[in-house]
């Protein structure tokens, strides 16, 4: 997974990335070195540590980078629910999976100080995923987009760590990319 049309944006923004994989760090990388986080998605399930040892230390990173150093973070799709997780949300499996275009609602109540300030109320957006998060405790977390499927479409915490279920990222290579993708 790669950060399609983010990609573009940064760099044409004159920031400087560098991308990693936890499945393949033996150690995390220092958290001094990077200013912000940007958690893409996966084929994968939060839940999955069995079959995918490297997301432990992955969930331990996040929640500390989001929780203790309140560093920016932003989350799509696994990257959501993780950062749902990090949060202490439960994260389950969807009972009625999103894939394809879907139509989303933006919550207007938080519309004014977020990443959906000049969207239009609904919109359609690209979904793949049968997980979603499903509920909140911590009143820090405001819900800025839900669908008729899935009730956190999109959420912030406090003002520096924000994440979508959906996938705003994708470029003409992406479906290719996706398709691509051995079953795991």
């Amino acid at each position: 997974v790669d950060l399609g049309s983010y990609e573009e944006f940064i760099k044409s923004d004159r920031h400087y990335f560098e991308q990693f994989y936890f499945s393949s760090l033996r150690n995390p990388p220092s958290v001094d070195e990077y200013d912000a986080l940007w958690v893409m998605g996966g084929p994968m399930n939060v839940w999955e540590e069995n079959r995918y040892p490297w997301l432990v230390q992955e969930k331990l990173f996040i929640k500390n980078w989001v929780l203790n150093l309140e560093k920016p973070f932003f989350g799509i799709c696994l990257g959501h629910q993780l950062l749902g997780e990090a949060l202490g949300a439960s994260v389950v499996k969807s009972q009625s999976p999103e894939i394809g275009f879907k139509k989303i609602y933006v919550n207007r109540e938080f519309s004014s100080n977020n990443l959906f300030r000049d969207f239009v109320q609904d919109m359609r957006v690209l979904q793949g995923h049968s997980a979603e998060i499903s509920n909140f405790s911590k009143k820090e977390v405001s819900i800025l987009a839900s669908s008729d499927n899935c009730s956190i479409q999109a959420l912030s915490y406090l003002n520096h760590a924000f994440s979508v279920q959906f996938h705003p990222e994708v470029v003409d290579e992406t479906i290719q990319n996706w398709i691509s993708i051995p079953k795991i």
